[in-house]
């Protein structure tokens, strides 16, 4: 059984936990020479479902504002010494996504995610993202706080 990580699965999004993960995963991945950090943006698709002007407009504007994040955070990788970094963006449920979707697909070995604080209500109801991913994946999960 190998110690390393090869593929690793970092989730970003705009908060500072996020930032936070994504900088630890860089660490990791230069630790774990020869690895590939995979970074994803999941645009959460029930969100769309809350407005009624719903148009393929807002899925553009989406896709585009993933595109811009993820470019930026490929360029720091890169300045940090990555060479070997892809980007994933994916519509649908950020969980689900997240903790199987990719993983199958790529083979991932670690996952990297931030913990967010949610609202009250909806975390009773949905649970964090990262405590999901904590239990649904197959891999290991570092989930990175803000202290």
């Amino acid at each position: 059984m190998s110690l390393t990580y090869k593929n690793i699965l970092v989730a970003v999004d705009e908060s500072n936990e996020s930032k936070l993960a994504f900088k630890r995963a860089i660490q990791v991945a230069l630790n774990n020479f020869n690895s590939k950090l995979y970074v994803v943006h999941v645009i959460d698709t029930r969100s769309f479902a809350f407005y009624e002007s719903y148009n393929l407009n807002m899925v553009d504007r989406a896709y585009d504002i993933a595109t811009e994040l993820l470019n930026s955070h490929i360029a720091m990788a890169k300045e940090a010494g990555l060479e070997n970094v892809e980007m994933i963006i994916e519509f649908g449920a950020p969980r689900q996504i997240i903790a199987r979707d990719i993983p199958k697909a790529k083979q991932i070995h670690l996952i990297i995610c931030g913990v967010t604080g949610k609202g009250g209500v909806e975390r009773i109801l949905m649970g964090s993202v990262s405590e999901s991913i904590v239990h649904m994946a197959k891999c290991d999960v570092l989930v990175v706080r803000n202290l």
